[in-house]
């Protein structure tokens, strides 16, 4: 399925590319491993192998490895938005030289860097996850938009705008809004992570990450929704603003 794409690493990590994107495959390749080299710390795991990030040259090779690939069931045409999928230890790109063309994104060196630690995030949630079909998208992303740093910047991704928005202006939406919206797990669930690890250690987001296999994050953390919210939205009104660099 990849016959006619060339490669750079090795069977423990590889990146593989068409065309003109050698240069680019490079780059990916030094983020590839960055993330997991600081990912593999955090969890306190052994460094995975067998990662492999493949970089398409269109949105149509994109779709055909997501479905045929990855077996990830996407509609077509997709969504212009849409620019990278992982599944098990594979993370298909749609490639930025692409991105003109077949996106709406413009390429920005270091947030694709930021894009392949997220992604990465993924990988690393579902080795570690007992039944990653069942973890809440809150914590999903909320995780990878925190530990790729993602929420850190004014960017195209505008995961920190919002944020600082509804603080500034004292609109925090309630948690329940969180869970079930899809916008608001990627614009406020980060902040939901941070909290924890902020006030419970970072041991505590890796045991969570080991063993909710009921998908009740909160259950696993031992806490009550309406406790949880409370002391999260107490946290972001004080310290998290500090913490979040709100003054």
């Amino acid at each position: 399925m990849l016959e006619n794409y060339s490669s750079l690493g090795d069977r423990g990590l590889a990146v593989f590319f068409s065309g003109g994107d050698s240069s680019l495959a490079g780059e990916t390749l030094e983020h590839l491993d960055r993330a997991v080299e600081e990912l593999s710390k955090y969890f306190s795991v052994e460094r995975p192998e067998g990662l492999r990030a493949i970089l398409t040259p269109s949105r149509k090779e994109y779709e055909r490895l997501v479905v045929n690939l990855l077996g990830v069931d996407i509609e077509i045409p997709s969504n212009p938005g849409r620019i990278a999928q992982p599944q098990k230890k594979d993370l298909v790109f749609l490639a930025p030289s692409a991105y003109e063309e077949h996106s709406t994104y413009k390429f920005e060196p270091a947030e694709f860097g930021r894009l392949v630690f997220h992604e990465t995030v993924h990988v690393f949630e579902e080795l570690l996850s007992p039944n990653i079909e069942l973890v809440p998208r809150w914590w999903s992303e909320g995780l990878a938009v925190y530990l790729s740093r993602q929420w850190k910047y004014y960017d195209q991704f505008k995961f920190r705008k919002p944020v600082v928005k509804g603080l500034l202006e004292g609109e925090i939406p309630e948690f329940e809004e969180i869970e079930r919206r899809v916008d608001l797990s990627y614009d406020w669930g980060w902040t939901a992570v941070m909290f924890l690890e902020q006030t419970r250690g970072r041991e505590v987001i890796r045991r969570t990450a080991l063993r909710c296999s009921s998908g009740n994050i909160l259950e696993t953390l031992g806490m009550g929704k309406i406790e949880f919210a409370r002391e999260w939205k107490h946290w972001l009104q004080g310290e998290g603003k500090k913490v979040i660099g709100i003054y």
